[in-house]
């Protein structure tokens, strides 16, 4: 092959490897390698990127330029040594564009681009014929990369066929189940069947996603397996026992049907004499009126025969259910996790309590632990479609059902203070025969359960939740009785032939020959008597003490108690309690009790000697000594009379859905309680109901009040009760008028409860102003002490923060909290202090403080600094409050604590940067450099750690420790590192280094067509004063080649023409600039770019001077640099 012939073939080896190695290209190329070497009459120098670049060389004026069309970073060269009779000197372009070599003599040059190296000879100008060749390892390398390429690109054309996404798609019929896959009609599948297995082969590169379709083909399929190539798909499933599979095209789809035999036969078969036609029980259940013969009313509902629930569309899924058992106070939850949730019926009878379950599943019941309200008497017991769970429960103890986690049922047992649901009521109705009967509204109720115990037979009617329906009062009839449930519907049945039907809507209850029904549906009286029966305060004693000769008989009581021999000595000291309390005289019977418990301690733990011990303390206001009284074991926890005082506690303390549950759960005892000690119950009881919004219950405590309120101030504690009634039934203008009669001539604490009440109306509607209110409440907080100053403080409080009175907002939270600190007024009045001491220092709420108003706020009021993340952050924002006012030291002592005290891990490390940036426009890098180092962690996030690296790298320069400082910013190729370095470098008067890091910033600035801007001209103009310094002629030279066009055309033109000229160092005006620009400070601007790049980081920028040239006002801050500057040379 001649050379013509043989250049062209390496030229399209050439062209084949760079292809090859430009398809991984990066954005800026990587020299590997540079390395010069002196052939036979001629030198060759040797640049290998990783990847290929184009290179451009020219000699111009005894200088080698060689330029890369793309910029180029790596390996340093040695150029001068390994060439030493060609190079004279190099120097690399900052911007990585190219190289300039200083040549020894004249040279023709020739570039060869083979791949990613680059060979550029160095031919004397008496040169003649060829330039010289690639090397032959070059043109082997390429000769074999250009065979594995070709041998790639043939591979990449045979797998270049587009695969199509395969959907399968699962349909539930009533006799099968159908798989069906859509498919081109040409498409020939191949069906094989090997026992239970069936394999489909689909033609065709496609993807298969199978999860979906292997959950849905359930229980027809048990498992599905798919499998992809080049050349098919393949569908393998394995069929559950007893299924069949058949496969046909059906138009663009191919459809797999799995199906029982024996249930398409049964589906499929005539249907038999009597049985009713598909969509029978459909029709009857639209249509529930439609006549039935009693033939057919008795077929469809046998009395001991599981009734299917007509509005259920399907079964709910069978599976083990594992039942979790857990503390609720003193009472006990069972939680029943079902998969969906079932219909459930509760209802208690004889102190057992029947839980059923319209579902199928097994249900696994743990023990119940030990101390438990309730034990086990049945179950839990599969009967038919149902599962029954039976349990004796503690007197006092209460079942509730309540919607649990996701699809389950909570049974709960306690005091009956969970939330109720919806109240149904029997209602007269007729059969479809027109009959009498009895119906109970329940929408979409389940099945009915006959249920055959202790010689009763019970209907159990379910209902579904997850909202809970049941009978609140027993309602008593001549063929049944209707019994309180919590969920669902239980009858009694007295007669044989009762029938009780679920329908959609409600549940009839009927018998062949129509009901008797005449009834008054009233409530059982035996839990009042059973409650009346066991009370510990005797209501026949106790108004008896109060009867005749008071004085008299405490007189008796007394010498009883004093004279009585030991065995009897603690009972007549209890009488003697009894007497006093009943007259009034609390104080002295709480110290008889108390003695008396003293002595017998046994007699301390008694229920009657704890209830008298807090009626006492309560009578004298001592909440919290009754409550330790009414606060016993578990067990005298569920005590009706126990809880119906410990519910005036609740009141007071803003517990009101627990309270009125114990006055409702109490009414029989305070009916059967003596007058005197039925009023404070039954205002109580009012109180709670009017907060917990229930006016039905509010208007029956106080109507049965009415008569019981004789003297003045009972009469105003009930007129301010009818009066929050009448606001709580919408009659805003009687309740106004009520309210401020009781302000002006009401006794002093119902008259400041009515001032409360007549500012909040005010409010509400809009007819007081909030100054009139303010005005209002401060007058009252001067002139009554107790509660009421606790609520006007509070409302107070909120009232200054909505006009925007910081301070006096502040202060009333303040005050209350040193009054009344466990008032709840005051938790939630200390609560939105907090809050809003957080929106004042974290949002636009405070936008409008000054910064001397908001420290003077967080100084004073710094207890209301919220506790965790948020008062960090505060703390953090008051801190940048402070540098903005030039308190550098206040400033860095706030930030120093939150370092040393409150924060962990990356918190800490990013407070610290922040910290260290105020040291040093302290002017104390080493102070800075410390905190760095002591909260440095081996794990940090990226903008964190940069942040630091860039301060620690500052704070060294500062200390001069350049070398340090630039081996900490190694590796980091950001714009603000760069920048860095380049202050570094300067500071430390590196000039070549600190010319060529600045002249690096610009990048190709040089070649755009926008004019520089005033910090790239800094740059430039570093750069020249730099290059100059290091009388570095080639690279000024390069520096005034690029960037004199666009000097030229800014106002430091004249500048630049003086630095960049040939032999400007030594003139005077040179000397005068050089002076000035290396004294000048650079921590300002690298501050301010650190504070763009990292905000998080970093604090703010303090003030400027003032106009005359005068520090911001402040305590003499240092200056913000050190070390930057020094004597100009020369």
């Amino acid at each position: 092959m001649g050379s013509t012939g043989r250049s062209r073939w390496c030229a399209a080896l050439i062209a084949l490897a760079g292809l090859a190695a430009g398809a991984s290209a990066a954005a800026a190329a990587q020299l590997v390698a540079i390395q010069g070497s002196e052939q036979r009459n001629f030198g060759r120098i040797a640049l290998t990127f990783d990847h290929s670049v184009k290179v451009f060389a020219k000699v111009t004026g005894g200088v080698l330029v060689v330029s890369f069309r793309e910029p180029v970073t790596g390996q340093r060269e040695r150029l001068a040594t390994e060439m030493p009779a060609y190079v004279a000197q190099v120097r690399r372009d900052p911007d990585g564009a190219g190289l300039r070599v200083a040549l020894q003599a004249p040279y023709k040059v020739n570039v060869l681009e083979a791949g990613e190296r680059v060979f550029i000879d160095l031919m004397p100008e008496s040169w003649t014929g060829l330039p010289p060749g690639l090397p032959p390892e070059v043109l082997a390398d390429l000769t074999r990369r250009a065979e594995e390429l070709g041998a790639r690109l043939r591979r990449e054309a045979a797998q270049a066929r587009r695969t199509v996404p395969l959907r399968l798609e699962v349909a539930h019929l009533p006799t099968l189940t159908r798989l069906s896959v859509r498919l081109p009609r040409e498409t020939e599948v191949g069906l094989e069947r090997t026992g239970s297995e069936v394999r489909l082969r689909i033609p065709g590169a496609y993807t298969v996603e199978a999860a979906e379709a292997r959950a849905a083909l359930r229980p027809a399929a048990t498992a599905l397996a798919a499998e992809t190539g080049a050349e098919a798909a393949r569908l393998t499933l394995k069929l559950a026992e007893g299924y069949t599979a058949e496969g046909y095209r059906e138009d663009e789809s191919y459809v797999l049907d799995l199906a029982k035999p024996a249930a398409a036969a049964k589906a499929g078969a005539a249907p038999q004499p009597g049985a009713k036609p598909p969509g029978a029980e459909a029709s009857q259940a639209e249509s529930p009126a439609a006549p039935l013969s009693r033939s057919q009313a008795e077929d469809q509902i046998p009395a001991q025969a599981p009734v299917p629930s007509p509005a259920a569309a399907e079964p709910a899924p069978v599976g083990p259910v594992q039942a979790r058992i857990a503390r609720a106070g003193p009472g006990l939850r069972i939680a029943f996790p079902f998969a969906a949730r079932p219909p459930a019926a509760l209802f208690e009878r004889g102190g057992t309590a029947t839980l059923v379950f319209e579902t199928t599943s097994a249900i696994g019941l743990p023990p119940l632990p030990a101390g438990a309200p309730a034990s086990l008497a049945e179950g839990p017991r599969v009967e038919g479609a149902f599962t029954v769970l039976r349990l004796r429960l503690d007197p006092g103890i209460l079942a509730q059902l309540a919607a649990g986690e996701g699809q389950g049922w909570d049974l709960v047992l306690g005091d009956g203070s969970a939330p109720g649901g919806d109240l149904l009521a029997p209602q007269r109705s007729a059969d479809p025969t027109g009959k009498p009967a009895v119906a109970v509204p329940l929408a979409r109720p389940g099945g009915a359960l006959w249920l055959d115990r202790d010689g009763e037979r019970i209907a159990v009617v379910t209902a579904r939740g997850p909202r809970t329906a049941g009978v609140p009062k027993r309602g008593r009839f001549v063929e049944f009785e209707l019994l309180p449930s919590r969920q669902g519907v239980a009858v009694l049945a007295t007669a044989d032939d009762v029938a009780v039907r679920p329908g959609l809507n409600e549940v009839t209850i009927t018998r062949s020959g129509g009901l008797s029904v005449s009834p008054a549906v009233v409530e059982a009286p035996e839990a009042g008597a059973q409650a009346a029966a066991a009370l510990m305060v005797l209501p026949e004693r106790w108004r008896e003490d109060q009867r005749g000769d008071v004085r008299a008989r405490i007189r008796a009581a007394e010498v009883a108690a004093a004279t009585a021999e030991r065995p009897a000595r603690s009972a007549a000291r209890l009488d003697l309690a009894r007497v006093l309390l009943a007259n009034g005289f609390s104080a002295e019977a709480s110290g008889v009790l108390t003695h008396a418990a003293r002595e017998d301690a046994a007699l301390a733990a008694e229920r009657p000697v704890r209830l008298l011990s807090a009626i006492a303390a309560l009578r004298m206001g001592q909440d919290a000594r009754a409550a330790g009284f009414l606060n016993p074991d578990s067990r005298q926890a569920q005590d009706a009379e126990m809880r119906l005082w410990r519910g005036i506690l609740d009141v007071r303390g803003r517990r009101s859905a627990v309270a009125l549950a114990a006055f409702k759960a109490g009414l029989p005892v305070i009916e059967a309680y003596p007058d005197d000690l039925q009023l404070p119950l039954y205002l109580a009881a009012a109180e709670a109901a009017l907060d917990a919004k229930d006016p039905a219950f509010a208007q029956r405590a106080l109507t049965a009040v009415g008569p019981l309120a004789e003297r003045p101030f009972a009469r105003d504690q009930l007129a301010f009760l009818k009066a929050r009634f009448a606001e709580a039934i919408g009659q805003d203008g009687e309740a106004r008028r009520a309210y401020q009669q009781l302000a002006e001539t009401g006794e002093a604490p119902v008259a400041a409860q009515a001032t409360l009440r007549v500012v909040d109306l005010g409010r509400a509607t809009g007819t007081m102003t909030p100054e009139e209110a303010i005005d209002r409440l401060e007058r009252l907080t001067l002139v009554w002490h107790g509660d009421a100053e606790a609520e006007a403080l509070a409302r107070l409080g909120r009232l200054y923060a909505g006009t925007g009175r910081w301070r006096d907002a502040f202060a009333s939270a303040r005050k209350a909290n040193r009054l009344f600190p466990d008032h709840p007024a005051t938790r939630g009045l200390h609560d939105d202090t907090v809050a809003l001491f957080a929106a004042l220092f974290l949002s636009d709420r405070g936008a409008s403080l000054g910064r001397i108003e908001a420290l003077a706020l967080f100084y004073d009021f710094k207890e209301f600094t919220p506790i965790g993340r948020q008062g960090d952050e505060i703390v953090r924002r008051l801190a940048d409050r402070l540098v903005a006012l030039d308190l550098l030291d206040a400033a860095g002592d706030l930030l120093q604590h939150q370092v040393d005290n409150r924060l962990t891990g990356a918190a800490r490390a990013s407070v610290a940067a922040r910290l260290a940036t105020v040291r040093l426009m302290e002017g104390e890098p080493l102070k800075a450099l410390k905190v760095l180092q002591s909260t440095r962690l081996p794990e940090l996030p990226a903008q964190i750690r940069d942040a630091r690296l860039l301060l620690e790298a500052r704070a060294l320069s500062d200390l001069s420790r350049t070398d340090l400082a630039l081996e900490l910013l190694e590796g980091n190729d950001g714009p603000e590192a760069a920048h860095l370095r380049g202050d570094i470098l300067w500071g430390a008067r590196r000039w070549r280094e600190a010319g060529e890091a600045h002249e690096a910033l610009l990048g190709t600035r040089w070649r755009e067509p926008a004019p520089l801007s005033d910090p790239e001209r800094a740059d430039v103009m570093r750069a020249a004063i730099a290059y100059a310094l290091a009388e570095d002629t080639l690279s000024l030279d390069r520096l005034r080649t690029k960037y004199t066009p666009k000097m030229a055309e800014s106002p430091d033109a004249r500048t630049f023409g003086l630095v960049a000229a040939p032999n400007a160092s030594g003139t005077a005006a040179f000397r005068s600039l050089v002076r000035q620009a290396t004294s000048a400070e650079t921590l300002t601007e690298f501050l301010r770019a650190y504070r763009a790049r990292y905000p998080e980081s970093a604090a703010p920028e303090r003030p400027k001077a003032g106009p005359d040239g005068t520090p911001a006002p402040g305590p003499g801050p240092a200056p913000e640099a050190r070390g930057n500057g020094g004597p100009a040379p020369g």
